[in-house]
Order: C-alpha cells, then structure tokens, then sequence
C-alpha cells in the first residue's frame, strides 16, 4: 500500500468513508512516515483548539467559586427556642444546609455559564464547521470575511430529519454542514451515502450547469462534512446547492436494517460576490528548462479567502516526448516546496522528504493545446500573504516506455532469491505462491509473487505484466505496504516492506518459467535547480554562484547566472504578489 495523503489521512482519523480502513491501520502502524502525518495532524488540531478555545473556564473555576462564596454572608434564619442538645443538633444542621445552599449556588453558576455557550453565536463556534476538532485557516478566513452562510434547512420525512444550517464557499470549494437525525433524535452519522446512483448532492452555477459533486471528507462524528473541490477558480458570483436525497442507508453496520425511500430533496443559493471581491490574481511570469527535458512556466497565481491556488504550465521536449509516446506524457508531476525567508518549510509537493509539511486541498493535471504540454495547478490551504517565502523546484516525474525485464523460475525464489534492476529500482522477487479466495483481490484464484525491495521512481501501478514461457500474458496488480524514506529534499527512496505482492489474476498453477516485464516506468528526474522569491521586495538579489544580467518582466525580475553549472539550469525569480 502507497503512504497515504494529508486527506487520506484526515479521512481515516474522522473515521470517513474509507473502503479499506484495517488495510491503512496496519500500514499506518509499520510506516514511520504515516505515523509522523499522523501524529501532526492529530498535533495541528490540538494547535488549533488551544488557540480557538483559550477562554475555556480554567480547571480550577469550581474551587474558586467555592472559595468566593466562602466569603460571602448568609443572612441567618431567624432561631427557634431550643434545649442545649436540640442546639447542637440545629447547629450542626445549619452547617449542612449551608454547604447544599452553597452546591445549589454553584450548580446554578455553572448553569448560567452553560447557558450562556448555549447561545446561537457560541454555539455556532463550538458545535460547526469551527468545531476544535475541524478547524482550517480557509474556515476561519471565510468566518472572518461574514461568508458564512445559514441556509436554515429542516426536512423530516418518514421519522428522519435532514438539517444544514451552515455552508461556506468562495472560487476554491464548497462546504456544507449536513446533519441527519433518526426517530429517536439522535444523529445518525453512517447513514447518509451519496453515490452517482442513489442520493448526491449537485453544486449548480448562475446557468444550472453542474460544476461539482458533494462528497463526505469527515473530520467530525457531529455533522457530514461535505465538500466539493473546484479544478479551476469558478466565477459565478452565485451557485446553487442542489440536494437530490431519496434514499437513506438501511445497512451501514451490517445490522440487517432495511434501507428507507423517502423525499428530503432540498435547493438553496450561495451569494458569491463578496468572495470574489476577496479574490485576487497575479499574473506571473518567468520558466525554466530542465536538462532532462521538460520546460515549467509560472502561470497564475489566486489567492481566496479559502485558499491559495498555483498554476503551471509544463511541456516536453520533442526529444522528452519520444520517451513518452502515445497518452504517457499526460502523466507529467512537479516535486517541489515552498520555505520562509530562513529556509524552513511551509509546504512541499510529491516529495520524499521526512518530517515533511502538506497543506495540499486539490489539485489538476489538464493537457494542453498539443502533446507534451500540460496546465497544472495546485490549492493550498494558506500561503504567506505579507511575508517573503519561495517556491523550489526540486524535481519532477513523467511517465516513460521502458521494457526492463527479469525471468525466472518461480518454485526456487524462496531459496535463490532474482533481483530486477533498472533505472535506480531494486526489488527483490523471493517467493511464488497461488492463493484463492477470500485471499484475493477479487473471486478469482491468483498468482502472487513475493517481493521487497526499493524504488527510485514513483510507483506505476498496473504498468507491469507477467509472460509464461508459452507467451501468454497476465496482467499484475500491487498490494502491500509502502513508505517513501529520505532526508533531503532530492534524495529519498520507496520502500518495498516485506508483504509487497504483485498479484497476477488468472494464474492457476505454479508456472515453470516466467518473466517479469515492466512496460512503463514513471520516471524521476532531480537534476533541477530553479527557485522563485515570493512576496519579496522589488531589490534585485543575487544568490552564491549566480552573478550577471537582469531582464525585466513587468513586476517580475528575471536573474540569468553566467557560471557552467548554473547556466541554463538555475533561475531566480523575484516579484512582488
């Protein structure tokens, strides 16, 4: 199993929608760097909750009021004639009644406190989107802004009631806050499924065409935290939130419930203007080329209230787009991170590096006018706004025809162990065996050939396939663990653990002789050099080994080193946003 991503990852913590949670558990358990994205996600929300709730009452509030109404005088009742043991009984008795008026006055304290986060306003902090345990900076940003929106929605049909009282959207995303009770006015968090066959729920532009599906991201047991991602900056300034629910899962514990038809179809609109006015974009300028082949050009940047989105072109040299003929050279991915003014990190792409940050929401891989061109764009969470921060390009991968091969003989792998070596990838094939059902990826017996190993380039899933010594062909499917491993930003490698298996549906014997063949590999290239100084001053810079001439680009200023190792490889760029 590949190392799981930041939403991935928030998925499986919320306990979402996930189709293969043991499967990720025991991943998450023997990969240090899953464990490390997990522990700082689990430690950002902690972040996030000391700073949003720092005016929680502190833990000794109850010891105080005891201590306060210690203090205070009682006005005392008025005494009744009484012998000298019925005084003492009285006495005694006065004390008790002054502890349980006291309890009463706390309990009635800490009532009104209740009460008063009970409020709309507050509990609109504590029980939403801004919940301490869902807390982003594009919500905050949004709830800073009055985008925030109350649909008010309520719509009970056959005992189940459907309520969204919060959406927030701007040119990057939709979130909405669906919640869904049952007869018993209980929340029923598994039961609402939106699929393309059954319920779903439409976001629609100012024509009624649809631009986004809603699906559940999690994050919370007390809401479905739907979201919808837009590819590119949308620039209706209204949408429409369409909701098509009719049916409500029966069976979502295997408790054999039976699912329930109904009516809780609901429409509303979302203003966008005022999320607009708060877009803005920078045109950018300025590329580079890389020795291996593929040229990246700054396109665009747009900063939302909800995040920050990047846009790139890339395209192939006619020499590159040899390498990757047909569709292959749509599978074009930039390595890269953003890092302050000191060199930390902010973000980073596809990188191998750990500890690593990623504040990642979506991104999209468009192809171009003609072949070897692509437009990439990345959204982020946040990006500093008033502060310098760069953008480094550390490498990139593209898909490229390979062939590399291996054969052996697959009863004597468990004791002569065959290595396939190509292109920096080393993986040790070490066992055969055939497995049925339930042990399989499907209901079909299959051939599972024992491997561990490393990986230089990028897994390419479904790029291999299998050849008997009669030349039939089987196609080969990946399962097992995975982590990527390194410490610098173009070093690292995948690593193979030692349940990695490639399956081979179809086979139904131990065959005599086969051979391993990998038609496509996704290749890693490193061998770039190019950063670019965001939200720096207009100064002109030189960096160690980068002296020579500058040419101007509007607001952008462009720096040509004049060393070998610089030339034609290293640029920087240094602009105002």
């Amino acid at each position: 199993m590949k190392c799981l991503g930041r939403d991935e990852m928030e998925m499986f913590l919320t306990r979402s929608v996930v189709t293969d949670r043991s499967g990720m558990a025991d991943h998450i358990a023997a990969c240090s760097d899953c464990q490390r994205l997990k522990d700082a996600l689990l430690e950002e929300q902690e972040q996030w909750a000391r700073e949003m709730y720092a005016e929680t009452l502190p833990e000794s509030f109850t010891d105080q009021v005891m201590s306060a109404l210690r203090d205070e005088e009682i006005e005392p009742v008025t005494p009744t004639p009484m012998t000298e043991r019925a005084g003492r009984v009285a006495v005694k008795r006065s004390r008790k009644i002054w502890w349980v008026t006291v309890g009463v006055a706390s309990i009635l304290v800490l009532l009104s406190v209740a009460s008063f986060y009970s409020i709309p306003t507050v509990a609109e902090i504590i029980r939403s989107l801004f919940s301490r345990n869902n807390v982003d900076i594009g919500l905050l940003r949004a709830q800073e802004f009055g985008l925030v929106q109350h649909p008010n929605i309520k719509i009970r049909d056959k005992g189940y009631t459907l309520k969204i009282d919060e959406a927030v959207a701007d040119p990057t995303r939709v979130i909405v806050a669906v919640q869904l009770f049952g007869p018993d006015g209980k929340h029923e968090r598994e039961r609402l499924k939106l699929s393309e066959e059954g319920s779903r729920i439409l976001v629609k532009d100012e024509q009624g065409k649809v631009i986004g599906k809603l699906y559940d991201m999690g994050a919370t047991n007390d809401f479905y935290y739907l979201v919808a991602f837009f590819p590119e900056p949308i620039q209706s300034n209204r949408i429409t939130i369409e909701g098509q629910i009719g049916i409500i899962d029966g069976d979502p514990w295997d408790k054999g419930f039976p699912a329930i038809k109904g009516n809780w179809n609901f429409e509303f609109p979302i203003n966008m203007t005022e999320a607009q006015k708060q877009t803005k974009i920078t045109e950018l300028q300025g590329e580079y080329t890389s020795p291996g082949g593929m040229t990246v050009r700054l396109k665009r940047l747009t900063r939302m209230v909800q995040g920050v989105r990047l846009e790139l072109d890339t395209e192939l040299s006619p020499e590159a787009l040899i390498r990757s003929p047909g569709d292959l050279w749509q599978k074009q991915e930039l390595i890269f991170h953003f890092e302050d003014a000191a060199g930390s990190e902010i973000h980073s792409v596809n990188t191998r590096k750990s500890p690593r940050r990623d504040s990642l929401m979506t991104q999209s891989h468009i192809p171009g006018d003609k072949p070897g061109q692509m437009q990439l764009s990345y959204t982020f969470k946040y990006l500093p706004e008033n502060q310098p921060y760069r953008f480094v390009l550390d490498g990139y991968f593209v898909a490229e025809q390979d062939g590399s091969s291996v054969s052996f003989a697959p009863a004597r792998l468990q004791e002569e162990p065959v290595f396939f070596r190509a292109g920096g990838d080393d993986i040790r094939l070490k066992g055969f065996t055939i497995e049925q059902p339930p042990n399989t990826n499907g209901k079909e017996t299959e051939g599972t050939l024992h491997v561990d190993g490393e990986l230089w380039n990028e897994p390419s899933p479904d790029d291999w396939i299998v050849q008997d010594s009669g030349g039939k062909e089987y196609p080969v499917s990946e399962r097992g663990v995975s982590s990527s491993k390194g410490s610098g930003w173009k070093d690292g490698m995948i690593e193979l653990r030692e349940d990695y298996e490639f399956r081979i549906p179809g086979m139904l014997t131990v065959p005599e002789r086969l051979t391993l063949i990998r038609n496509v590999v996704n290749k890693r290239y490193v061998n770039v050099d190019w950063l670019v100084e965001m939200n720096g001053s207009s100064e002109n810079h030189n960096k160690e080994g980068l002296v020579g001439s500058i040419q101007q680009f509007g607001d952008l200023n462009l720096h040509i080193g004049r060393n070998e190792e610089a030339k034609g490889q290293r640029r920087k760029l240094s602009f105002l946003l």
